[in-house]
């Protein structure tokens, strides 16, 4: 079965693939993920790398542990990778001369293996050197067998020798061992090809995945490095970039991907990808683009995403008891004829409350007033439903948006619905509360006139209205000015935080911003800084039909005698909200009540472009995580995390297959993608269970790095900025109750996800209902676990009891394995758990019953020393106690059958000696209970051994039953088959 990698790059890749390449994905690149998926190529954590490097007595370990841990994380696996796809890429389309089929697969081979220093590290274990040939050549036929290389070429240990030299020489600095005369014959035809192009082509990517940003190459000298491979391999080509200083979400995904397409008009071609930004090959006498030209096309992208929905009434629009409210970005989106005319559609899908109308109730209000008389609104009513309320929205929101200085719009109105005999427009200007009631009133009346009318009919003319009346203003000169301040706004974002090669850029005013922040904070500021930004961008009010969350939030907090407490929203956080009710379909202002967090995707330094597109596949499919059958898999798969790679992460219905690409192409490519959970329960603690686990399993499976959070703005810019796989902000306290740290680093991923399944499953097995998980007591449980090992054994046996059986042979090689997983957190809970295995093997010498039998059959010796123990007076001393305890329990012994003691059964002694080893055995059994457990590991508080004596029966329980697992395992393996 195919890992997620494996789906989501075969979904990517070309028809035209080369069958190498895609031998290559289908056989190594899962053996790949297995042994290089927990291996840091750069980053790592600091303990790891101190504690290896301390093994191999390195004098400058902790110097060189603090500087690896410092730079941000990439696997080896996912570094592998790019670089592989990098190289491939470079050599398919710009060599001079193709690579052969032989030379295809040596750079495949090689380039896995060029970073074997970083496996042996991985391994705890100290490389080879340059001039020890033999070791290097040896090591590298260990790591090829391990990664399936004789199934993907079968003479691939006759190159063993040109595999090695690759490997050993990737890059160009001191350490390598560049001779031929130094390695063992080589088997390619013509081995002046091992250095060039080859060793040119493994250097070239081996430095491209080190980027950490599309501007190194104008920056660092990895850029000249590049640029040299390039001449050398005689593609004459420059590298050239671009690159937006900041990351918002769908905003600058949609600037990155408008700037990619003018990109390739102007002959680029996007080579690397970064979070906020991509590397090129341009030609050599590139010419830079046109600055004013390029903001415009980025722009027409934006608003063409945002106009589509914005006329089918998705976004930009919202209804509340005062009728339809238009967001600013839309009416700076379109002029005001354009939205007239489309206002219709935007109508018929807002405006939906069939079952309980607005004009009825309208009407009753005017009857209450006196404004009409209780039989004008019988005849009223007739028309009085879901088309007069859409009618008369219509009006009044063209009213107040466009036409409310003019004076010659409502006698227009009346004339155009044929109602000038019937009213005057001063008799319809009856405000309550904030709202036209008037023309609730015009509405009801045109519809008792023509009932006849159904709601497709209403929308028609609505639209036939919308039309002629856009014509008569705008021949009347009547409709505002069109301007677009949110395009001013975007243009110079734009200008501040864009760069391109070859283009000058401005830094942000950082003098304007203080000053625009300083006004803001007097009292006499008009207008609210935005909330979510830094305030460098002017800002407006924040309006329910542009925010996802609740605007306002605390505007009940004010200080006595102060003016009202507003939150404010600019121009560009406007643009990302309304982008992401577009392309969520999430409820404004809505999406807060169902505790979203968000999970912010970034790469491990580079994405090759197949990469980035699987990314984009993984985006749109990835389907809601259901726990119960990730517990299921996981529990099968013999609690190996890195089997979950084989799950079905994918929906059903995507197209995943062998070049399914086609489907995905049209959609924007995520450079730093954005998905989000949400929750039906009410606490904090069920928001974070599924985005927990997935901003941990996403870096393992895919190598990419993840943070989570509950806020709408993006902690980071850059993943240059953080050092870890996976970051947690805010978290529920159940991650701190695990001692997982908010930064995970890559070595760390595996035992987190250990420790989170282990307790979801220990929930869901015991706790949990298949319709109700009960996530919020979650918290609970990890207290419990934590607190005690032997805990988990007394959760198991509570769900035991709640579904009415005993623990089958599964049950408790699961709990045991749990416990195990568990006590290697801590050196007590691990002398615990061998502390009472130690206790039942101790009476098992001496008492045995069968597991069907009951608990109480089961725990009969232990139960008897832990009662003689809480029982006896606290003046007997320990020898009395020990005498005392051995004694009833060896009458208790006596009383059972005789098929319970092995010792007795023994019929091979003769029965004084069996007696007298009984005895003994008894002895030392209650001589532990009592000066070990009771003594020691409680402290000999009766109080405190009361209080544990439940989990420490089932400890014992479970270790009886586990034991005897192992006994009855043993004989079947030495019986004869």
């Amino acid at each position: 079965m195919q890992t997620l990698m494996q789906q989501l790059l075969l979904t990517s890749l070309d028809p035209e693939t080369d069958p190498i390449l895609c031998e290559y994905i289908d056989i190594i690149l899962p053996a790949v993920e297995r042994e290089f998926g927990s291996m840091t190529a750069l980053g790592g954590d600091r303990d790891r790398h101190y504690n290896i490097l301390c093994t191999l007595k390195d004098p400058l370990a902790a110097e060189k542990a603090r500087n690896w841990s410092d730079r941000p994380d990439q696997n080896l696996c996912v570094h592998v990778l790019n670089a592989l796809l990098l190289g491939w890429n470079l050599a398919e389309h710009h060599l001079p001369t193709s690579l052969s089929d032989e030379e295809k697969r040596l750079f495949c081979l090689g380039i896995t293996l060029h970073d074997y220093n970083k496996y042996c590290h991985g391994q705890g274990e100290e490389a080879p050197k340059a001039s020890e040939i033999d070791d290097i050549l040896a090591l590298c036929r260990e790591i090829g067998a391990r990664l399936n290389f004789s199934a993907f070429w079968p003479q691939w240990e006759t190159y063993l020798s040109d595999i090695g030299f690759l490997a050993q020489n990737t890059q160009f600095k001191c350490g390598t061992n560049t001779y031929p005369s130094n390695w063992p014959e080589f088997a390619i035809a013509d081995s002046r090809r091992l250095t060039h192009p080859l060793r040119h082509l493994l250097g070239w990517s081996d430095i491209a995945v080190h980027l950490n940003d599309p501007a190194d190459i104008a920056t660092e000298t990895a850029g000249e490095r590049l640029q040299e491979h390039l001449n050398l391999l005689g593609i004459r080509k420059t590298l050239v970039y671009h690159r937006l200083r900041d990351s918002l979400g769908i905003l600058t995904n949609g600037i990155h991907n408008a700037t990619l397409h003018y990109a390739r008009e102007l002959g680029w071609e996007a080579i690397v990808f970064f979070a906020r930004g991509v590397v090129y090959l341009a030609p050599k006498n590139f010419s830079s683009p046109d600055l004013a030209d390029l903001k415009q096309f980025i722009w027409e992208q934006i608003a063409l995403i945002l106009g589509n929905k914005m006329l089918d009434g998705d976004v930009g629009f919202r209804r509340d008891g005062k009728g339809l409210k238009v967001a600013p970005q839309t009416s700076e989106l379109f002029p005001p004829a354009q939205l007239i005319r489309q206002l219709s559609d935007v109508i018929a899908a807002r405006v939906n409350n069939a079952k309980n109308p607005a004009t009825p109730k309208r009407l009753a209000k005017l009857v209450e007033r006196g404004l009409i008389t209780e039989d004008r609104e019988k005849e009223l009513l007739k028309g009085a439903d879901l088309r007069s309320d859409r009618l008369a929205e219509f009006i009044i929101v063209i009213q107040r948006e466009f036409l409310g200085n003019c004076e010659d719009y409502g006698p227009w109105m009346l004339e155009a619905l044929d109602l000038a005999t019937i009213f005057n427009p001063e008799d319809l200007q009856i405000n309550i509360g904030g709202v036209n009631y008037g023309w609730y009133l015009a509405a009801a009346q045109y519809f008792s006139k023509n009932s006849t009318l159904d709601l497709e009919q209403t929308t028609e003319l609505l639209a036939e209205i919308g039309d002629r009346l856009a014509d008569w203003a705008t021949e009347n000169n009547s409709l505002p000015a069109y301007s677009s301040p949110t395009q001013e706004v975007f243009d110079r974002y734009l200008q501040y935080y864009l760069d391109f090669s070859g283009i000058k850029t401005e830094l942000p005013p950082f003098g304007q911003e203080l000053n625009a922040y300083a006004i803001a904070k007097t009292r006499k500021a008009k207008q609210p800084i935005c909330s979510l930004s830094s305030g460098e961008f002017p800002s407006e009010d924040q309006l329910d039909s542009v925010v996802l969350f609740k605007p306002q939030q605390y505007s009940n907090k004010n200080t006595l005698g102060g003016s009202k407490i507003k939150r404010g929203i600019s121009k560009i956080w406007s643009l990302e909200m309304l982008l992401r009710q577009a392309l969520w379909s999430a409820r404004a202002g809505k999406l807060e009540e169902q505790q979203p967090v968000f999970l912010y995707i970034f790469p491990a330094y580079v994405y090759a472009p197949q990469m980035i597109k699987a990314i984009r596949v993984l985006v749109e499919e990835l389907k809601t995580v259901n726990l119960w059958e990730i517990r299921k898999y996981w529990l099968n798969h013999e609690l190996e995390v890195s089997q979950l790679s084989h799950w079905l992460w994918l929906r059903e219905d995507a197209e995943i297959g062998r070049f399914a690409k086609g489907s995905y192409d049209s959609k924007d490519l995520p450079f730093m993608a954005t998905v989000y959970t949400t929750t039906l329960g009410e606490t904090v603690t069920e928001a974070w269970v599924h985005p927990a686990f997935l901003a941990t399993i996403l870096p393992k499976l895919l190598g990419v790095r993840v943070v989570a959070t509950a806020s709408n703005v993006p902690l980071y810019r850059s993943d240059r900025e953080f050092c870890g796989s996976a970051v947690l902000d805010g978290v529920a306290g159940f991650w701190s109750l695990l001692h997982c740290p908010s930064e995970v680093r890559t070595e760390q991923l595996d035992s987190v996800l250990t420790r989170l399944l282990v307790v979801y499953t220990l929930h869901l097995d015991n706790r949990a209902h298949q319709s109700d998980a009960r996530w919020g007591a979650l918290n609970r449980t990890v207290r419990e676990v934590m607190t005690d090992v032997l805990n988990i054994f007394a959760i198991a046996r509570e769900g035991l009891r709640r579904r009415q059986h005993d623990p089958s042979p599964e049950e408790v090689e699961r709990y045991w394995n749990f416990a195990r997983i568990w006590s290697d957190l801590d050196k007590t809970m691990q002398e615990k758990l061998n502390f009472i295995t130690e206790l039942v093997r101790q009476y098992r010498t001496f008492y045995q019953v069968k597991v069907t039998d009951s608990s109480h059959a089961i725990l009969l010796p232990f139960s008897k020393v832990l009662e003689t123990i809480l029982s006896v007076p606290t003046q007997v001393n320990e020898e009395d106690l020990i005498l005392q305890g051995a004694g009833l329990l060896k009458d208790a012994i006596d009383r059972q059958n005789i098929y319970t003691r092995p010792l007795m059964m023994d019929k091979s002694v003769d029965f004084a000696t069996r007696q007298q080893q009984e005895l003994e055995a008894i002895h030392r059994f209650v001589q532990t209970c009592v000066c070990d457990l009771f003594g020691t590991l409680y402290r000999g508080d009766r109080a405190l051994l009361q209080e544990n004596r439940n989990r420490l029966k089932s400890g014992a329980e479970f270790a009886y039953r586990w034991l005897a697992l192992q006994e009855k395992n043993e004989r079947d393996l030495a019986s004869p088959s």
